[in-house]
């Protein structure tokens, strides 16, 4: 199948302003038009990389829309494993369930930055390394100096689920 470089081009540039109003709706016309994830195929690896950025920022009926998208794209080796692990946890955190990944951080009660409560935090080091994310550690460096170069993140207030 070809790049569509017309499309690879358009998402690219909405993706410098991820949230941009009309973004999203861009997106749902583009999974109606193509039924499937735009992925390596269709957009190439900037281009895919985009989707996920405007969907990761989105509203919650558009990655929940995405998820299975983005799932088959996976299997088909169309789209990175670490964009639907991170899809997921996004997915979990709004829906207050604990994430797989460990992708997710919240500003805690004392103004820290903590990932959001991970299922078996014991092994998420090894689910981790299979979808090809870096270490929680790294991760930590990565999402502080975000925090310290942004300020508080406008990040969803939700309270963690029972542990």
């Amino acid at each position: 199948m070809a790049t569509h470089d017309a499309l690879r081009a358009e998402l690219i540039r909405r993706a410098v302003t991820p949230t941009a109003p009309g973004n999203a709706d861009r997106i749902w016309d583009i999974l109606d038009e193509h039924e499937r994830w735009p992925g390596f195929r269709m957009v190439d690896v900037d281009g895919e990389h985009a989707t996920w950025l405007i969907v990761q920022l989105g509203d919650v009926d558009l990655q929940r829309r995405c998820l299975d998208h983005l799932e088959v794209a996976v299997d088909q080796g169309d789209a990175p494993p670490a964009h639907l692990a991170s899809l997921a946890d996004r997915l979990d955190l709004a829906d207050g369930r604990p994430q797989t990944y460990g992708t997710q951080w919240v500003v805690g009660d004392d103004g820290r930055l903590v990932p959001w409560p991970i299922v078996e935090p014991e092994t998420v080091e090894v689910r981790r390394a299979r979808v090809g994310l870096a270490p929680m550690a790294v991760q930590r460096l990565v999402v502080e100096a975000e925090y310290r170069k942004r300020g508080r993140p406008e990040w969803p207030t939700v309270s963690p689920p029972p542990a």
